[in-house]
C-alpha cells in the first residue's frame, strides 16, 4: 500500500534504483484477518508508505482471505509456514531490504490501530530503535517494555522459568510495571520528551534504515514466540544502537498479551527463554 509522494532513491551505483517510502510496515498475521482490516483502516498517513503483509499459515481459508485483503489495500503479500514471530518478521524485513529504500521500518502486529505517528517525520533517522506509546484497549501501557536493564528483574525472570513459577513471573512483571510507570511519570514532568530505555514492546517496533542494516537478521528464529523483545534489546546494547520511548507516537494494541502466563503458552515461553539465555551466556550477558 502506498501513500502520496512516493519517489525513487538510488541504492548504489551498481544496483537498480528501488522505490523509496518514508515508512515500510511489516505486518505479521496469524489467523485473525478482521484485525488486519482494522489496521489498514487506521493508515490515514500523509507521508509515503508501503505495507508488507506476512501471513504465518494457519489454514487455506485464512490464507486466501489474508491475500485478498492485502491485494485490496495494495500491499505486498508473503505466505510462510508458521515458524513463529522471529522467522515471520525476519522474512518481511529481508523483503523490505531487497525491494525498497525507506527512512523507517515498522514491525507491527496485525492487531494494531495507529492513532498518531506524525512525530516520526521529525525523528532522527540515524541508527536507532523507537518505541511508541502502545496502550491496550483498557488503557494499560506496554511501553517502555523494559525501561532499564536491571538484574533483579532478569533474575526473577530466570528463576520463574527454572522453577516453572507463574507467581515469580507475576512478581517480575509487577516490578517492571512499577519501573514503567516511573518512566512515564518522568516523561510527563519533562514535557513529553523522548527518553532512552532498554527495550521496546514487540507489538510495534520502529527501526531506522541504518539500525536494520546493523541488526539484520533482527530476531533469533529458534525463539518461536515470547521474549523476542529482550533478545532485540540485548543485541541493540551489544551493537550500541540506542532505544527510545517516544510518548507522542500513539498506538492502540487490541489484543495485548496478558501479564500472566496461561498453561498452554508456558512451553513457548520456556523454550524461547532457553534460547535467549544460551545466547546471553555466549555474549557475556550472564
Amino acid at each position: 500500500m502506498g501513500g502520496p509522494n512516493n519517489q525513487t532513491m538510488a541504492v548504489s551505483e551498481n544496483q537498480i534504483d528501488k522505490p523509496y517510502y518514508e515508512l515500510v510496515f511489516v505486518v505479521l498475521v496469524y489467523r485473525n484477518i478482521e484485525v488486519l482490516r482494522q489496521f489498514f483502516a487506521s493508515l490515514g498517513l500523509s507521508c509515503s508508505y508501503r505495507v508488507i503483509v506476512v501471513n504465518n499459515f494457519c489454514n487455506q481459508g485464512t490464507e486466501d482471505a489474508c491475500q485478498a485483503l492485502a491485494d485490496e489495500n495494495g500491499a505486498d503479500f508473503i505466505s510462510l509456514p508458521n515458524k513463529g514471530f522471529g522467522a515471520g518478521n525476519n522474512t518481511g524485513c529481508q523483503y523490505a531490504m531487497d525491494h525498497y529504500q525507506y527512512r523507517f521500518l515498522i514491525l507491527s502486529n496485525s492487531d494494531i490501530i495507529i492513532q498518531d505517528i506524525n512525530t516520526l517525520s521529525q525523528m532522527d533517522d540515524r541508527k536507532a530503535v523507537y518505541a511508541a506509546d502502545v496502550r491496550m484497549e483498557n488503557g494499560h501501557r506496554q511501553n517502555p517494555h523494559l525501561p532499564f536493564r536491571i538484574g533483579l528483574y532478569l533474575n526473577l525472570l530466570d528463576l520463574s522459568y527454572r522453577w516453572k513459577s507463574s507467581v515469580l513471573m507475576s512478581v517480575a512483571f509487577a516490578f517492571n510495571r512499577m519501573l514503567r510507570e516511573m518512566v512515564i511519570a518522568w516523561t510527563k514532568v519533562n514535557g513529553g520528551k523522548m527518553v532512552r530505555i532498554f527495550s521496546a514492546h514487540g507489538s510495534f517496533i520502529i527501526l531506522t534504515y541504518q539500525a536494520v542494516l546493523k541488526l539484520s537478521p533482527i530476531f533469533h528464529e529458534d525463539m518461536f514466540l515470547y521474549n523476542e523483545e529482550l533478545y532485540l534489546a540485548h543485541r541493540c546494547k551489544l551493537l550500541q544502537i540506542p532505544v527510545y520511548y517516544v510518548p507522542q507516537l500513539k498506538i492502540t494494541h487490541l489484543e495485548g498479551a496478558s501479564s500472566t502466563i496461561q498453561s498452554n503458552a508456558w512451553k513457548n515461553h520456556e523454550d524461547s527463554y532457553r534460547v535467549l539465555s544460551s545466547w546471553m551466556r555466549d555474549n557475556n550477558f550472564l
